[in-house]
């Protein structure tokens, strides 16, 4: 046989694999890790998207979004909600029997928890599973952590010498940073009950009568926090290290401070939907997201992934804590504190 003849029994076959339907694929394999092995990938490339709803924001995880759609050629819709609003969505949705989602997430572990007890999160374990530390997954693979910011210490730089910046936490309680520092109040979300937990947990027994007696300046949201950062009006704030690094790229005169005692984080966490009509692409997603390319893609955007092996987040100027100096908060200690310590912390640092 000639070779033009070789070749036209080779398009020949092609074309008819396409006309049947069939999609060929291999197993995805990136930085030595399995992600998918050939069957699941060509039922991936065969349901051929997936459509993601998630509380992260957009921006914060668009390098991640973008290396799933070219390390898979499998088209990726991300629709953004706000936590608050996901959960009531996504159980109306679920309820009506209209769930469109094959992918959803939170960033509150008892609403999370309402999910499963609910049925709406099918069980897939990654094939890392194991390896991922107790306080990032459920046991079962319901639900991972797929991204970990931190809450670090912001400092204007312009409005702070560089031999006052503080080392602790603990310092920044103190009377020399009274009425100069910025945060959320702990009702602000499931972020900033982390973030006044692991005060408390880790910093000091009394943190919030510290606080009380500082009185810093609170907010109901992270970005006037960060806005007043920026433009001096708290020379000092407990903010995302997202948004330190946004900023800094920006031009803003503002740097981060990992303190001595670690730094708290929080996330998103979520699994394929029991509804999903894109299943297997699904799992790719999730598989691919808390692997250790995932992970190192999403620790571009200065926060921490799922994979135990992936490096830190990197930014310029800025050298972020190994993965032991991330306090997570368990989903157990969560439920059992979220309620009463909302109230307790209300009684105390607001109390006149």
């Amino acid at each position: 046989m000639n070779l033009k003849s070789l070749t036209g029994l080779v398009s020949a076959f092609a074309i008819a694999a396409a006309l049947s339907g069939e999609v060929r694929a291999q197993a995805l394999v990136l930085d030595g890790e399995e992600i998918a092995d050939a069957k699941l990938m060509a039922a991936a490339k065969a349901e051929g998207r997936i459509d993601v709803y998630g509380a992260y924001p957009t921006e914060a995880i668009q390098p991640v979004l973008d290396g799933f759609k070219k390390d898979t050629g499998i088209a990726l819709e991300y629709i953004r909600i706000p936590s608050s609003r996901m959960y009531d969505r996504v159980l109306a949705e679920f309820a009506s029997g209209k769930l469109e989602a094959d992918y959803a997430d939170l960033t509150d572990l008892t609403l999370i928890k309402e999910w499963v007890s609910r049925g709406i999160l099918a069980a897939h374990k990654v094939p890392w599973h194991d390896k991922i530390a107790a306080n990032l997954k459920h046991p079962d693979g319901r639900w991972y952590y797929i991204v970990r910011p931190i809450y670090v210490i912001g400092v204007n730089t312009a409005e702070v010498d560089a031999k006052d910046y503080p080392k602790t936490w603990k310092e920044t309680l103190e009377g020399k940073w009274k009425g100069k520092v910025g945060m959320q109040s702990i009702d602000a979300g499931g972020s900033a009950v982390t973030l006044h937990s692991f005060l408390r947990i880790k910093v000091a027994e009394n943190a919030w009568t510290m606080l009380r007696d500082n009185e810093p300046r609170f907010q109901a949201t992270i970005a006037p926090v960060v806005n007043d950062l920026v433009r001096g009006r708290t020379p000092l704030a407990y903010v995302d290290a997202n948004s330190i690094v946004a900023q800094a790229k920006e031009g803003a005169p503002i740097k981060a401070i990992f303190p001595a005692e670690g730094v708290a984080s929080f996330g998103a966490f979520g699994n394929v939907t029991s509804t999903s009509k894109r299943p297997n692409a699904a799992k790719v997603w999730v598989n691919y997201v808390t692997s250790k390319r995932g992970s190192t893609l999403m620790a571009s955007g200065g926060a921490y992934g799922t994979h135990p092996e992936a490096a830190p987040p990197n930014a310029p100027g800025m050298t972020f804590p190994p993965q032991d100096k991330v306090w997570t908060i368990e989903a157990d200690l969560w439920d059992k504190i979220q309620e009463p310590w909302q109230k307790e912390w209300k009684d105390t640092v607001l109390k006149k």
